[in-house]
């Protein structure tokens, strides 16, 4: 994994950006906030509960303090974190413009239906993943979220969002999810934030930080 200098996406010191791969590509992806880091590879595995099995994990950003609750298989959400992945068919396939389009399109339409009847299997994954982690782990249930429909829509990006409530151990976390489709170096990355629900400010916030997050990301890898 090679490492690269380039500014985040809010201001401040300028952070080290890495490099991640996809399929033959070597993409440059900066942490969505300044208190986000990204795990690293030894850490990274840990977090693979969370992503379904059609999917490869490139890049997970937590904050630090978080890291103890990814060790012990804790079952109960992180309050803030963010994913990037890759559909493992189509690591390593072109896309241009014109099929990113339609993807997106197709996903503007069914991202309800996609999300719900993916709901099920995504509880049953990450449950029986947890309990790899921690036998003892009393499990989690996702329950049926509100979706928040298209958030923006832009050259080579394309974001949903939805309130998902999240229960544990007679406990229910309602996470803003919020998904956005990234072409970057002709490659479909899938970008995923989310953070334990407030208010709607909260929303708000996902929104703005997942877009200046995935402009930071095209900034980045700039050819």
């Amino acid at each position: 994994m090679g490492n690269a200098q380039g500014a985040g996406v809010s201001q401040g010191n300028t952070p080290t950006v890495e490099s991640y791969r996809a399929g033959l590509k070597s993409i440059v992806i900066p942490s969505p906030t300044d208190e986000l880091s990204e795990m690293g590879s030894d850490y990274r595995v840990l977090i693979e509960t969370l992503v379904p099995a059609t999917n490869r994990l490139v890049a997970a950003f937590t904050r630090p303090d978080d890291i103890q609750t990814v060790l012990v298989g804790a079952d109960r959400p992180l309050p803030k974190y963010a994913l990037v992945e890759i559909l493992r068919r189509a690591e390593f396939a072109d896309m241009d413009e014109k099929i990113f389009k339609t993807v997106a399109d197709n996903m503007g339409s069914q991202f309800g239906a996609t999300l719900d009847s993916g709901m099920k299997n995504a509880q049953e994954d990450l449950n029986r993943n947890l309990k790899q982690l921690n036998p003892d782990a009393a499990g989690i249930s996702l329950d049926k979220p509100l979706l928040l429909g298209t958030l923006f829509v832009k050259k080579d990006v394309c974001s949903f969002g939805a309130i998902m409530p999240v229960s544990a151990k007679g406990v229910t976390t309602r996470m803003v999810m919020e998904m956005t489709l990234l072409r970057v170096q002709n490659r479909l990355l899938f970008l995923y934030f989310y953070n334990a629900y407030k208010d709607e400010s909260t929303a708000q916030w996902v929104r703005k930080t997942s877009e200046q997050w995935a402009d930071a990301i095209l900034t980045a890898n700039k050819q």
